[in-house]
């Protein structure tokens, strides 16, 4: 008997661990939209207010937030840095290439990373204020609709992951 109670017991809470799991996806994808709201902040006052070069800019932006995105900012600017005839384009898409697993966002969102990637360093310092700008208008929307979905799916995961296994240790017992 002991030995059942024992194996419910397991069943219970890696079927709860598993409703966590898949829970934290939608919380990880929000830290991520909203880590990246506040680094393209950031780069739209270092560029526009302080006309720091895109690689210090990146630079101080990675140290100033954390996370995936942050690491994309570092390896952006690694990549500026290292006169390796890098674009600015090239060396972000690079960046979110070596780190794309990590952010846990759609393929929706990802757009939004890579159109970041393609705006940054190429124009003057009044047009990178608009289309920076523009981004973080865009973004704003994604992160409302990513924390709805985050508020609905955070409940019924961890929810069904522990109704789930109580259920299925009844059917064992």
């Amino acid at each position: 008997m002991i030995l059942k109670l024992t194996g419910a017991a397991l069943i219970v809470a890696s079927c709860g661990m598993t409703g966590i799991l898949f829970s934290n996806k939608y919380i990880n994808r929000l830290d991520s939209l909203k880590s990246l709201s506040v680094c393209i902040e950031m780069l739209r006052s270092e560029i526009v207010y302080g006309h720091i070069p895109l690689a210090q800019a990146s630079k101080t932006i990675a140290r100033r937030s954390s996370g995936p995105v942050a690491d994309i900012f570092s390896d952006f600017s690694d990549l500026l840095a290292s006169k390796q005839g890098y674009t600015a384009s090239l060396a972000f898409e690079k960046a979110i290439d070596k780190n794309a697993a990590r952010l846990c966002v759609n393929n929706e969102e990802m757009d939004v990373f890579k159109t970041l990637g393609k705006m940054i360093g190429i124009s003057d310092t009044a047009n990178q204020e608009k289309s920076l700008n523009l981004l973080s208008k865009q973004l704003d929307v994604l992160i409302d609709r990513s924390m709805t979905e985050k508020d609905k799916n955070v409940k019924m995961y961890r929810n069904l992951g522990l109704l789930g296994g109580l259920g299925l240790a009844i059917l064992l017992l």
